[in-house]
């Protein structure tokens, strides 16, 4: 038995000191003293050193006898490769050289995700309903729905990474979601995802002064007006229908969302694609979002555009939505793009500008009329308008001409309705084509005579802009003029520098940066005579007005602000509430 191969030591049998084979039989009693652990160390160059116990005094045995001899101890050789340790002390402790293998990465941890935490992971397996997930090492599952596009086709699939939000971490396994639906909605669970940015999801159960009721699951909130959307819309429009939202407080039992901060991020990202395909000349699609004084927004997925009003039409309109409505679906043409220009002092440069025109690919009306239309013809037209120095007359759809005040009656008039009506039937004759003003010159015919024949023709068709500066001379104020006045009045005449405008009480001038358009815009096509402009006194120097139409804006917007912010004042002994839900969906009809 002696011959027969002795079993390796151990690592624990190392660490007590105890030889290859295991511990000597005996038939005496064992030692009053162990001996102390062998070292093995391994040096560089593959040499390896066992350092011997120091030998205790030999036991007598308890009969009286002589001490078992030793038995002999073989060198455990340190195999050649990644070692527990590289160099063993004896007065290195076990827990010493555990977080030693820890420090290393030897023994990696595994730390659950929370509830609520953002994760990145990596598909390894698609199931009927569920995607499972690798989350560094644990797995997770998340729902195909979640995984589709808005046409319910799935667009990840095994190997894609994706980020989501843990939303359970119990028996069931690791669940992810991207927005937190309406059976997990806790207080806790949106205080969660306040922190984490994760989505909730809930349904619009009515509109409040200032904002909308939204229900996530059996927790009431509430969205504010100017967080629902990027651009000011009807609240009632929303009620009943499920949304998106992120939360911004939580405070009590007062849970705060805002919707806007979602479409934001969508916008930026489909912004980004698109802006690679825009191009000056480019003619895109668009759906029109908003129909202001000076011109229509247009979406084009992503990215809006301004059509000034000149731009809308190759006729002269009074107001955009002649020509165009919110949500009129257009083709336009990219006439100039504008980079942001962040530090710029003018706040409107501060943005990125996209100038369309929806002119540009209409067929011009003028330039088929100058084939039909000549000079000394006497022709039949309808007064579409009347302004201070003239009727404008349509003789075909999108061609009009002018009758200035002094061709419209052999007497001199305050007003061109003391002559004619707008609808009015009248036959006129053509003094004089302008084709690159596109413009025509007319006289009135009354009773197959033109009016004033004998007036020189150069002095009865004069361009507005002439004929005016007499008109708009100082007038004596009828009421008090002031700074911060804002009035309303109607353009007598334009100049590259600016636009002159009469109102109630006196007359001035609109600077070309005060009138709120791009720098290069033409006025003459942006502000027709006769329009009706609103804008603030911003100077006032004797008979001298200096006004701003941007001012008057700023005036309403917040005169506007003022008017929500009292309407969010708390009611009902300073503590303002939602009601119960059930009071909310008790006469609310969901389809």
């Amino acid at each position: 038995m002696s011959d027969q191969k002795k079993p390796a030591a151990t690592f624990g049998d190392v660490m007590l000191g105890i030889p290859a084979g295991g511990r000597e039989k005996t038939d005496g009693p064992p030692a009053e003293k162990k001996v102390g652990p062998m070292v093995v160390v391994k040096r560089a160059g593959g040499a390896v050193e066992t350092r011997k116990p120091e030998a205790p005094a030999p036991a007598a045995a308890a009969n009286g006898g002589e001490a078992p001899a030793a038995a002999p101890v073989k060198p455990v050789v340190v195999p050649h490769g990644p070692s527990v340790s590289d160099e063993v002390h004896e007065a290195e402790s076990f827990h010493e050289m555990f977080e030693k293998q820890v420090k290393d990465g030897g023994l990696p941890t595994r730390k659950m995700p929370r509830v609520g935490e953002k994760v990145k992971g990596k598909i390894f397996q698609l199931g009927a309903e569920t995607a499972f997930v690798t989350i560094g090492k644990h797995e997770a599952m998340i729902e195909l729905d979640e995984l589709k596009d808005e046409q319910g086709i799935l667009r990840q699939g095994v190997g894609d990474e994706i980020e989501a939000h843990v939303i359970e971490t119990g028996a069931k396994g690791i669940m992810l979601s991207r927005r937190l639906s309406k059976d997990a909605a806790s207080l806790s669970m949106l205080a969660e995802a306040k922190l984490s940015g994760m989505p909730v999801e809930g349904i619009v159960i009515g509109v409040n002064k200032g904002g909308l009721e939204v229900a996530v699951g059996e927790v009431r909130a509430f969205c504010p007006s100017s967080q629902v959307d990027v651009r000011p819309t009807k609240l009632d429009e929303y009620v009943g229908q499920r949304f998106s939202f992120r939360v911004t407080e939580v405070k009590d039992r007062n849970v705060v969302l805002s919707r806007r901060a979602l479409v934001e991020e969508e916008l930026k990202v489909k912004a980004a694609e698109l802006r690679k395909t825009l191009e000056v000349g480019k003619v895109v699609k668009g759906r029109v979002v908003s129909v202001q004084n000076f011109g229509a927004f247009v979406d084009l997925g992503g990215l809006e555009g301004l059509v000034p009003v000149s731009e809308l039409s190759h006729s002269r309109i009074g107001h955009p939505s002649e020509v165009v409505k919110v949500g009129d679906e257009l083709e336009v043409e990219i006439i100039r793009m504008e980079a942001a220009e962040p530090n710029s002092p003018d706040k409107s440069r501060r943005k990125e500008r996209i100038t369309l025109s929806l002119r540009k690919l209409l067929d011009d009306p003028f330039k088929k009329a100058l084939e039909t239309f000549k000079e000394g013809m006497i022709v039949k037209g309808k007064v579409a308008r009347l302004t201070q120095f003239g009727a404008f007359v349509e003789l075909t759809p999108g061609v009009d001409g002018l009758i200035h005040i002094s061709a419209l009656s052999e007497r001199r008039i305050a007003h061109p309705r003391d002559a004619v009506r707008v609808g009015d039937e009248v036959e006129v004759k053509i003094e004089k084509v302008d084709p690159d003003e596109k413009r025509m010159g007319l006289r009135l015919v009354k009773d197959g005579a033109p009016i004033g024949e004998g007036v020189s023709s150069s002095a009865s068709a004069a361009a507005p802009t002439q004929a005016t500066e007499s008109d708009a001379g100082p007038k004596k104020p009828t009421v008090k003029l002031r700074r911060g006045l804002v009035v309303i009045g109607k353009v007598v005449r334009i100049e590259s520098f600016g636009v002159f405008i009469e109102f109630e009480g006196g007359n001035g001038l609109i600077p070309a940066s005060e009138t709120g358009t791009e720098r290069g815009t033409d006025l003459k096509r942006t502000f027709p005579m006769g329009k009706e402009l609103k804008a603030e006194i911003i100077e006032l120097e004797g008979q001298k007005v200096k006004l701003s139409i941007s001012a008057a804006q700023r005036s309403e917007e917040r005169a506007d602000l003022e008017a929500w912010k009292a309407t969010q004042k708390p009611q009902g002994g300073g503590k303002a509430g939602f009601g119960t839900l059930a009071d909310k969906f008790k006469n609310l009809k969901l389809s």
